[in-house]
């Protein structure tokens, strides 16, 4: 009898260390998910073209991935506008040199020098909102100079408190 308990115990401790094991190999990409900082590739006046990494993600993750603007009722959770040209933003989940990434991309030029906004991602295994908030800036005159740049931002007034 106590051998025979003794290799239940064995069996048990073997299941266990199994069980462990199994979870320790589990990709790590199954339980989260992160969304990195937007790089932005346009300017003001022109057509968005921005760029998002997706962390901790699998190539095989952009298949599954549910890239939307927010909800009416997140961004006011969030405290923020929700103004009708954000509609006409488009996402895209993309993989490129075996890293996952979202295209955020606008139809129309946008002629506001920021834009915010609440990036909604849904996945089999979990859920994720993130804000962002964009600054435009107008683009680089052909014409203007290094010291003329120089020139024109050292003759505003100075600020005093």
């Amino acid at each position: 009898m106590d051998s025979d308990n003794k290799n239940r115990g064995n069996a048990l401790h073997k299941s266990i260390y199994i069980l462990i094991f199994g979870i320790i190999l589990q990709p790590l990409h199954a339980f989260a998910l992160g969304l990195g900082d937007i790089q932005v590739n346009s300017r003001l006046n022109q057509q968005l073209e921005a760029r998002i990494d997706v962390l901790s993600a699998a190539p095989e993750d952009a298949e599954v991935l549910i890239v939307k603007l927010a909800s009416h009722e997140e961004f006011t959770r969030a405290g923020l506008d929700r103004p009708y040209g954000l509609t006409d933003l488009r996402f895209r989940a993309l993989v490129d040199d075996g890293r996952v990434y979202i295209t955020v991309a606008s139809p129309k030029p946008i002629r506001e020098p920021s834009l915010s906004f609440l990036l909604e991602v849904d996945w089999p295994q979990g859920h994720l909102i993130r804000q962002y908030t964009i600054l435009l800036e107008p683009p680089i005159s052909m014409g203007q100079t290094g010291t003329q740049k120089a020139a024109s931002t050292s003759n505003r007034p100075a600020m005093s408190e």
